[in-house]
């Protein structure tokens, strides 16, 4: 072999040296390329889904408020019914003596009495006629 043919093959074994390390630094500098879009993308979600959650969780806020209100108000609701149902008790008590009453009035027989009868019986109970 000549000098020449070692130095072909030997520029060649640089060539296809230079070619695979520039080959690989570009494959590298596609993927790391590749990943920095991919990054990006997921930023872009990220801070979309961040929103998301700001948004429903103001709502649910909102939903928590206007629950505590609608217990306050049942709880006041309940209060009031609680006394109209004392005070409908208490005029059912009314009006069950009121009929009782009336059925005892209506079941007591008139007795026909002379005013002198009447005056005897005044007296007998400490009270005198005139």
């Amino acid at each position: 072999m000549k000098l020449t043919t070692i130095q072909y093959i030997g520029a060649a074994a640089v060539l296809l040296i230079i070619t695979t390390a520039l080959a690989m630094h570009l494959w590298s500098n596609h993927k790391i390329a590749s990943l920095e879009r991919e990054i990006e993308n997921s930023k872009t979600i990220a801070a979309e889904k961040q929103s998301a959650a700001t948004q429903l969780e103001t709502q649910a806020a909102e939903y928590k408020a206007k629950t505590e209100y609608l217990e306050q108000q049942i709880a006041e609701i309940n209060a009031i019914a609680t006394k109209q149902n004392e005070e409908l008790e208490k005029l059912s008590k009314t009006t069950d003596s009121a009929r009782r009453d009336v059925e005892r009035a209506r079941n007591i027989r008139s007795v026909a009495a002379t005013a002198s009868e009447l005056c005897t019986k005044l007296a007998n109970l400490g009270h005198k006629c005139e």
